[in-house]
């Protein structure tokens, strides 16, 4: 998969290869910082080829669900796999050829190992750009990945017939067969590579095989931009001993495992502070501080404390609890901050970790969720070549039960003058990720606003009782995109959604998610919000018809004279859009709105005496 607009990062220093088919000469390699080696099947003291078919072994599973840059997990090793200073006990299963220990996908572009940004802590077998579906997001007849363990020495991930991507019909080519073996016995890793035929679309960070750690300023190379030639093996071994000491504490989360981005209620309950920390080095630590902090968008501070770590030993975790808590008082965007303050730590870059918090207004009658600050990045926006696909936002109300009534999103550019799609998803998938669709609404090209928010009314409000909901922006065609937030913090719940609108295969942490947000909305109102809340003498029925084009109509009863009335709309923002005086009104009758001014949306629309009020929702569809 690819991105439309071009992204700028740091220059890497590469060798300058001839052919990504180049032979290797040289046929052992390392050691890298820590110790590392690794010997292939040409060295006479390396590993003999041998390819082990695992499909029919009692205990293999297939992994579901891979199609075009992202990943599955976690799976479990069966073992404590040492990697490094540290045990590996689960791993995830990236499409793009690796093994990873953490929720990261990568994709193209493919850097160096070890390269301290992007992904880390990972098997880098062939992380070439390896697609499972095809342009229309049907599975590949033959593209499978599989993974067995013994669950005691031995953990073994093969990936069979996968091809690369490639933009244009059928939208993959070639053909790669290869699997990424974990040895207890001797903390080995070996890649073996049965056939390898076709090449990438790209011309340059194309392929990466090696093993980097988890800060990513350790690692070791097979190579970069060059294949692995078929019937080979590569075997990377574990030091036998290493003089390599580590002390380095780190912020495993804030919060919840993704550090993922909250909505909090103004004068709402107060936000708990709490982190989970790791002794990610290979030496005991004595205890430290951590400091904990909520900052406005100010940077000053609103909570904050700091604790003292217990005694951990090289791999434990901890979870800090503080006792200072938060009290959201006022509306806007906040971030909560945890620090490791080990003295001497090697790796400064893993002791923090920041967490988006949005506190809204929910006293409002519509309340607006956003993690973004509404400031496109100008970058052309965020799309996929050949119009497939899309992407998303994990909300979390900051109450329930409520209603989710109204979508948005910012349109960057729109070359082709194409529709899109905005889709609503349960959170009942596995692990609590997208799941039943429950709506999705398409906006016809003519209709798309470029370079502005186009909002998108939900016909049947949907009532959230618990967890989250799932919005994503779908591409009706090539050259349409969504804007690009950059500037932090970020929530770090936004998706890539792959396949079509009609059919989305799969979602996938976005690859930019730690520095970027994608710009889609929600709107939400507290349930029952203008429904049956009439006074002891003025009864409002229902608008009709509702949606509304041109006009609506509302029916009203006052059992005393009411005084002068007048109706007002307001809009989501709760800004008051028309005012209309009615005089005085008694008994039974019914008011008549001109809805012709208003643009399709929802509204709340009042009948106000200066005594008394009653609210009814209006929506006006064009």
């Amino acid at each position: 998969m690819k991105r439309t607009f071009t992204l700028m990062i740091a220059a890497l220093t590469v060798i300058s290869l001839f052919s990504g088919y180049e032979v290797k000469a040289q046929t052992q390699g390392g050691p890298d910082t820590y110790g590392y080696i690794w010997r292939d099947s040409n060295d006479p003291q390396g590993p003999a080829y041998s390819w082990i078919d695992i499909t029919t072994m009692a205990g293999a599973a297939q992994v579901s669900g891979l199609a075009d840059d992202n990943l599955r997990g976690p799976y479990t090793v069966g073992f404590p796999f040492r990697y490094y200073w540290y045990d590996i006990t689960t791993f995830y299963v990236g499409s793009n050829g690796y093994m990873g220990f953490t929720p990261t996908p990568v994709s193209h572009p493919f850097p160096p190992i070890p390269t301290a940004a992007f992904i880390q802590n990972y098997l880098a077998g062939m992380t070439t750009d390896l697609t499972f579906t095809d342009n229309l997001a049907q599975n590949i007849a033959g593209a499978e990945a599989w993974y067995w363990s013994n669950n005691t020495d031995t953990l073994i991930l093969s990936y069979i017939d996968v091809p690369f991507w490639a933009q244009g019909a059928p939208g993959y080519s070639g053909l790669n067969s290869f699997q990424i073996v974990l040895s207890g016995v001797d903390s080995s890793i070996t890649y073996n590579y049965q056939s390898q035929t076709g090449a990438s679309a790209s011309l340059t960070d194309y392929v990466t095989v090696g093993i980097e750690n988890v800060s990513g300023n350790i690692g070791l190379q097979w190579n970069h931009d060059i294949y692995p030639p078929s019937v080979y093996s590569i075997k990377f071994y574990y030091p036998s001993n290493t003089t390599f000491q580590v002390s380095d504490a780190s912020t495993t989360y804030n919060n919840n495992p993704e550090t993922g981005g909250l909505f909090l209620s103004k004068d709402g309950a107060d936000f708990t502070m709490n982190t989970q920390i790791r002794n990610t080095g290979n030496q005991a630590l004595t205890p430290f501080n951590v400091f904990s902090r909520v900052v406005n968008g100010f940077n000053q501070i609103q909570a904050s404390q700091t604790l003292q770590s217990s005694a951990l030993t090289p791999g434990q975790t901890e979870d800090l609890t503080f006792t200072s808590t938060y009290a959201p008082s006022t509306a806007g965007p906040y971030r909560y901050i945890n620090d490791t303050q080990l003295p001497g730590d090697a790796t400064p870059t893993n002791n923090q970790k920041i967490m988006e918090l949005q506190v809204v207004d929910t006293t409002q009658a519509s309340i607006l969720l956003s993690f973004d600050n509404g400031l496109d990045a100008g970058l052309g926006g965020l799309g996929w070549s050949g119009g497939g696909g899309g992407c998303g936002i994990e909300f979390k109300p900051p109450f329930y039960p409520c209603l989710l009534t109204e979508l948005r999103t910012y349109i960057a550019a729109n070359a082709n003058q194409f529709g899109f799609s905005m889709m609503i998803v349960d959170d009942d998938g596995p692990n609590g990720g997208p799941g039943t669709v429950l709506d999705s609404i398409a906006v016809a090209g003519p209709a798309v606003l470029i370079g502005a928010w186009n909002n998108v009314v939900v016909p049947s409000p949907i009532q959230i009782d618990s967890g989250s909901v799932y919005v994503a922006w779908m591409m009706g065609g090539d050259g349409i995109s969504i804007g690009q937030n950059q500037l932090p913090p970020f929530s770090n719940r936004t998706y890539e959604v792959l396949g079509q609108a009609s059919n989305p295969v799969a979602w996938s942490a976005y690859r930019y998610r730690e520095i970027e947000d994608v710009m889609i909305n929600v709107y939400i109102s507290q349930v029952g919000v203008g429904l049956n809340e009439n006074t002891d003498n003025l009864y409002l029925g229902n608008p009709y018809p509702n949606p509304a084009n041109n006009f609506t109509k509302v029916d009203y009863n006052f059992k005393a004279g009411s005084g002068d009335v007048v109706y007002r709309i307001f809009d989501l923002n709760g800004s008051r859009i028309e005012e209309v005086s009615l005089g005085s009104l008694a008994g039974e009758g019914s008011i008549e709105v001109n809805t012709t001014a208003l643009s399709s949306g929802i509204y709340l629309l009042e009948v106000f005496t200066g005594k008394e009020s009653v609210k009814r929702k209006l929506t006006v569809v064009r």
